[in-house]
C-alpha cells in the first residue's frame, strides 16, 4: 500500500512537471519575436520606434565597426537570406554589396527611397565624389520623418494585422522628432561658440541650415599632413575653438596634435553609430564650448 501511494505521488509530481514543461515551450514559442534587419545601429533604433515592442531588431554592422569599410561575412549573408526583411539607408557600400549577393532582393528596403534627391547632400570625401552621396543621412532631422514614414509603410505591407501598432508608434515618433528639433535648435542657440574640429566629416546634414562651422581634419579620407594640420590649428586659434571630436573607428593621433597646440582644447569621442541618434546629437551640442 505504501509502495503504491508512493508510486501515485511521483505520477503526480512528473504529471506537474510535464505539465509546467509544456507551458515553458509554449510560452517559448508564441513568445518569440520576428526578426527583422537592418543595416546600421541608427536605422536599428528608427525602425524599432516604429516597429515596436514585438519584434526583435538586429543590425549587421555594430556601432564599433566602420560602416564605410565593412564588408559583409558569409554569415551575415546567411541571415539575410532567412531573413523576410532588411532595411538600408541604400548609401553605404557593403550595403550594395550585400545587394549583389541577396538571391531575393525584394526583401531589400531602401529607406530613402522616393526622398528628394535635392534634400540628399554629396559627399565631401574620399578620392571620388561626384556621384556619391554623403551617407549619414541618419542626422537629417528633416529627412527623419520621410525615412519613418517609409518604414511604416513598408512594415504595414509585410504585417498588415499591425498596422493599427505601426500607425500609433508612426505619429509618436514624429511628435518626438518635432519636439527633439525645438528643443536641439533651443540648445544651440544658446552656444557662445558653435565651431568645433571633426576628425571625419559625418555631422554634415546636421549643420545644414544651421548656424555651425566645422573644421575637417582628414583630407580626401586620409590622413591630413603636417601642413593641413598646422593650417587647422591657425584657424583653430583665430576663432577660438576648443571642441575636436574623434570617432572610434579612426585615429585620433592627428586631433591629439592639434588640441596639444590650443590651449583649453579637448579631444571628445564621437561616435556616428551609436543607435539613438537624438541622444547622440544632444551629446554633441552639449560638448560645443
Amino acid at each position: 500500500m505504501k509502495i503504491k501511494n508512493i508510486l501515485s505521488a511521483l505520477l503526480i509530481i512528473l504529471t506537474f512537471l510535464f505539465c509546467i514543461s509544456c507551458s515553458k515551450t509554449s510560452n517559448e514559442k508564441n513568445s518569440k519575436k520576428e526578426q527583422i534587419i537592418v543595416s546600421t545601429p541608427p536605422l536599428k533604433w528608427t525602425v524599432e520606434k516604429i516597429a515596436g515592442n514585438d519584434f526583435e531588431v538586429s543590425s549587421i554592422v555594430n556601432q564599433n565597426m566602420n560602416h564605410e569599410l565593412f564588408e559583409p561575412k558569409p554569415r551575415d549573408l546567411v541571415t539575410l537570406e532567412t531573413s523576410k526583411i532588411f532595411f538600408i539607408y541604400g548609401t553605404l557600400p557593403f550595403e550594395k554589396q550585400i545587394m549583389s549577393s541577396l538571391s531575393d532582393t525584394s526583401k531589400v528596403v531602401n529607406v530613402i527611397d522616393g526622398i528628394d534627391s535635392n534634400l540628399l547632400l554629396k559627399s565631401t570625401h574620399g578620392e571620388d565624389t561626384t556621384e556619391a552621396i554623403d551617407p549619414h543621412v541618419w542626422f537629417s532631422l528633416d529627412i527623419m520623418p520621410m525615412i519613418a514614414e517609409n518604414i511604416k509603410n513598408k512594415l504595414i505591407a509585410k504585417y498588415p494585422n499591425k498596422k493599427d501598432q505601426f500607425e500609433t508608434n508612426y505619429t509618436k515618433f514624429i511628435n518626438e522628432i518635432s519636439a527633439f528639433k525645438t528643443k536641439i535648435d533651443k540648445d544651440l542657440n544658446s552656444k557662445s561658440n558653435k565651431s568645433f574640429i571633426i576628425y571625419h566629416p559625418a555631422l554634415n546634414y546636421f549643420l545644414k541650415d544651421r548656424d555651425l562651422f566645422q573644421i575637417e581634419v582628414e583630407q580626401d579620407g586620409k590622413e591630413p599632413s603636417a601642413k593641413y594640420i598646422q593650417t587647422i590649428i591657425d584657424v583653430a586659434r583665430s576663432k577660438n575653438i576648443k571642441t575636436i571630436l574623434v570617432q572610434p573607428q579612426f585615429p585620433k593621433q592627428s586631433a591629439e596634435a592639434i588640441s596639444n597646440e590650443i590651449k583649453g582644447s579637448k579631444v571628445i569621442p564621437f561616435n556616428v553609430l551609436e543607435e539613438n541618434i537624438f541622444e547622440n546629437l544632444q551629446k554633441f551640442v552639449n560638448d560645443l564650448n
